[in-house]
Formats: structure tokens, sequence, C-alpha cells
């Protein structure tokens, strides 16, 4: 067991895990002191035994960016496994970072849900995660309709998503997918549909037609709005992933 104080380390695990920076480290008398670096930055953090986080090395965005995180967790926004509050203002970057090709109405929306949501316009911030979570959704499923090899069955698809709304065409894109015959064999990419596209689709779109056509008031919950928020940017890397898959390889159903 490691000298840290373990709620501290995980969220600073994860923070560096998240930012994708290369860190080692070593067990002191009081503390785990944590190397960081990215690049040619370097930073040290040392989590004390009391939850105390010192942040150490030369003045860099990496030393702002982990004084930053030290500042949240200390604040007691590190819920596990979520992004920090002050993560999010740069996941427009990483969606472009990950997925160069993103459609930038896809990436305006994002960037207006982090506007309202640093305003603590949570109704605003769901409907604007939900406005891009469609058009990546229908970007998915047309590309899918494209790539169907046979004419026929092609054809049959469009025209039972023709004019429909998102959900119904989700459902029937669903359907033809699991009789797909060309799926991926990754483990990961073969279970995102239902397991991580499914899940985040359908409580963006439920929420964001709660918002849109009022009976009462959403009680929404800021913690869930942030986790939905941190969880887009894979949300958008796997539909483009299962994109690319069907663009490269074709449909046979």
């Amino acid at each position: 067991m490691g000298v840290a104080e373990p709620k501290v380390y995980q969220a600073v695990k994860s923070f560096s895990e998240r930012q994708k920076l290369d860190h080692t480290e070593n067990e002191e008398q009081y503390c785990t002191k944590i190397k960081v670096q990215n690049g040619a930055q370097v930073a040290f953090l040392s989590v004390f035994n009391t939850g105390r986080i010192v942040v150490g090395g030369k003045d860099s965005p990496l030393k702002q960016t982990l004084q930053r995180m030290r500042d949240a967790i200390a604040a007691g926004q590190a819920a596990p496994g979520q992004a920090l509050p002050f993560e999010i203002e740069k996941f427009p970057d990483t969606i472009r970072e990950r997925v160069p090709d993103c459609d930038p109405v896809i990436v305006r929306f994002v960037e207006e849900a982090i506007t309202c949501y640093r305003a603590d316009a949570l109704l605003g911030t769901a409907f604007m995660l939900g406005a891009a979570s469609e058009r990546a959704i229908n970007l998915l499923i047309h590309t899918y309709a494209e790539a169907i090899t046979d004419p026929t069955n092609r054809e049959k698809f469009t025209g039972r998503i023709s004019g429909k709304m998102i959900s119904r065409k989700f459902e029937e894109f669903q359907k033809s997918y699991a009789g797909c015959k060309n799926r991926p064999t990754d483990l990961v990419l073969s279970q995102d549909l239902d397991v991580v596209i499914g899940t985040i689709f359908q409580f963006c779109r439920i929420t964001r037609n709660e918002i849109g056509h009022p009976q009462i008031v959403p009680d929404l919950d800021k913690g869930v709005i942030l986790a939905n928020l941190g969880n887009f940017v894979n949300y958008i890397g796997r539909i483009y992933a299962l994109m690319k898959h069907f663009q490269a390889g074709g449909v046979t159903v």
C-alpha cells in the first residue's frame, strides 16, 4: 500500500491517465512523489498521507495545469472516475486531436455546452450536448447506410430511416447492425454500440427532449451532466471509429 492518501492519490492518477501524461513515482517518508512529463515539460507532484498535494518544478503550462488539478481536488471536485470541472475546457481541442475529421457542427455544439456549464446553465448544457449527440448519431447511421454493399439492401434500409425521428432511425440501425456480417472484431469496438454509444445517446436524447418539449422543469444533477460531458470525447471517438470501419470494409447485411 502506498504512502499517499488513497482517494487523493487515485484522483491524481486518474487525471494523469485522462490527460495521457507520462508519469513515474516513488515512495518517500510521508508522501508519494510523482514525476510528470508532457514532451519537454516536467513537473512534480507530492501526494501526502494527509491528502495534501504539493506541485513542484519550473513554471510551465504543465505545472499550471497540475496546480489547477490540485486546487480542484482540494475543493472536493474530484468525483470517482469523472473529469474535473476545469478539464472540460479542453474537450473541443481533445476531440479535434483524437478525431481530426470530426464534423465542425458537433464541435461547435460541444463548445456551447461547455459555455453553458461554466455559467451553471444546466438546461442549456444538456440541450447542446443532445444536439451534438444527435448530429453524431445521424452521421453514423448515414455512413452505415452508404456503406451497405448490396444496392437492394441499401435502398431498403434507406427507406426505413427516411424522414424518421432520430430515435426511430437508431432503432432501425440497431436492428440492421445486429445482422451485419462484418462487424468489428476488435473486442472494445465490437461492444460499443450498446455498451457505450447506445447508453450515452439515449441519455442525451431523453434529456434533450425533456428540455425541448417541457411539461415541467427537469431536475438535472450537475454531477451527472459533468459525467456525460466527460464521457463525450470517448463517445465521439467511438462513433468515428465505427464510421471508419464501415467505410473501409463496407457493410454486408
